[in-house]
């Protein structure tokens, strides 16, 4: 493929991150956006956004990136154009298309002005049906061309994770593509084939079928990770029962597999609560009742009440609890559903405990939403400092390396409440007592 120019609508973590990874793999990319400061840093070499990596490779290849308010310029200046705006959760659960549609509608104003075969491509997530009826409707209204004539269409979702954003885009298990034209099939897989460093497969459906693969996928690794705390908490009314073996053992088969079969204190974040959510949503408005996601849905609510029961049956009220993390994952400050954040909250609103809290990177966001007697520490060991108990929240490696020492020395009480197992069992030596998820005693 010749150099190809890409155009990207929405530079948050997912469309910025995209970009310098085109970058990477010799593409030129404009990225557009509504926020002057986020153009103004792209232009300038700076991340809009924290993300792993992001700054080194901006660095490394700015200079085939730039920033513009205008659509219209971006569509016209480039080969594809991928839509990766927000599509936050209405009141029912449904995705919103309210920042979607607006840019749909410039992208296509822009298509009549434009030669050749341009591409556009839906990156965000979506209501199963959006893409071949209101998307492709809007496009060829707006452009006066044919879908699939003037222009091509494809739903193209990815499946990453914060933290890793730039690595899971450049090597996914594998690429899903829903389109109806088989030229914008050759052209994405041709493209695609250059991007990824991994030579992903690629899956191409329907544009209905990959919007329900979407989130059905997110959806069923929700559901490995309910089962694995279902089983993590009947292991705790066990003594000697360890779920973390129990889980290791059936993963064996291949059947099942390892991956989120892991004891935890639940999921949280931008994508998984809310895509269980919406797959309900969209199986009601068949007529039909999802029991699974809501019963996901269910039971990781109640994930961060069942570590808070775990404190008020070791501590008094007015005790000093330590809660290490605060976003819902490693490697990144995002809070959105986060389970660590709850605890940390049901602690301080409702308990009556004394809650000092430590992230490496979410300490700014949780200021905003925890109450104000909250204590936000500097660090992991001013955090320990007086505490009558502390709670590994979020598995940040740097937590892992704690020592019982360290706890002896700076707590008042050591009690640990390990959520991810990232302890050993051994911790409960001497002074310290351990207590983990999915551990029974």
């Amino acid at each position: 493929m010749k150099t190809t120019k890409v155009s990207i609508i929405g530079m948050g973590k997912l469309g910025t991150s995209m970009a310098v990874a085109m970058a990477k793999r010799g593409c030129q990319v404009i990225g557009v956006d509504i926020n002057p400061e986020a153009i103004r840093k792209i232009n300038a070499g700076e991340s809009p956004v924290e993300e792993t990596g992001l700054q080194d490779l901006l660095t490394q290849f700015g200079r085939k990136i730039t920033a513009t308010a205008d659509v219209a310029e971006a569509v016209l200046k480039s080969d594809v154009t991928f839509v990766v705006v927000a599509t936050p959760s209405q009141a029912d659960g449904a995705f919103s298309n309210h920042q979607v549609l607006p840019a749909v509608d410039r992208i296509g104003r822009a298509l009549r002005h434009k030669k050749g075969y341009p591409i556009v491509v839906i990156t965000c997530t979506v209501m199963p049906g959006t893409t071949d009826t209101i998307i492709r409707s809007l496009l060829e209204k707006r452009s006066g061309k044919k879908c699939g004539r003037g222009f091509g269409l494809v739903y193209n979702p990815e499946f990453i994770a914060l933290g890793s954003v730039i690595r899971d885009f450049l090597n996914p298990d594998f690429v899903l593509m829903g389109t109806r034209e088989r030229k914008t099939q050759k052209w994405m897989e041709a493209f695609y084939g250059r991007i990824c460093e991994n030579k992903a497969p690629v899956q191409t459906l329907t544009p209905l079928e990959a919007e329900i693969g979407k989130i059905s996928l997110n959806c069923f690794c929700t559901m490995k990770i309910t089962f694995a705390n279902m089983i993590a908490e009947v292991a705790e009314a066990l003594p000697g029962v360890d779920a973390a073996q129990i889980n290791r053992a059936i993963g064996l088969d291949t059947r099942i597999g390892q991956r989120y079969l892991a004891p935890g204190l639940g999921f949280g974040g931008p994508c998984f609560p809310r895509d269980n959510v919406a797959f309900r949503v969209f199986a009601e408005r068949l007529k039909i009742t999802a029991f699974l996601p809501e019963a996901v849905h269910t039971s990781n609510r109640r994930q961060a009440a069942r570590v808070v029961n775990r404190v008020r049956a070791i501590l008094p009220k007015g005790g000093r609890v330590a809660v290490l993390g605060l976003s819902y994952k490693p490697f990144t400050p995002v809070i959105e559903e986060s389970q660590a954040l709850q605890v940390a909250r049901q602690l301080a609103e409702t308990q009556g405990f004394r809650v000092a809290v430590y992230d490496p990177q979410a300490l700014d966001a949780a200021r905003k939403v925890l109450p104000k007697a909250v204590a936000f520490a500097p660090s992991s060991a001013a955090c320990l400092a007086g505490a009558d108990l502390v709670i590994l929240a979020t598995p940040w490696p740097e937590f892992k390396t704690l020592s019982p020492t360290l706890l002896e020395k700076t707590m008042r009480h050591p009690v640990m409440i390990d959520c991810w197992r990232c302890w050993s069992p051994k911790m409960g030596r001497g002074k310290v007592r351990y207590w983990a998820t999915g551990l029974g005693k």
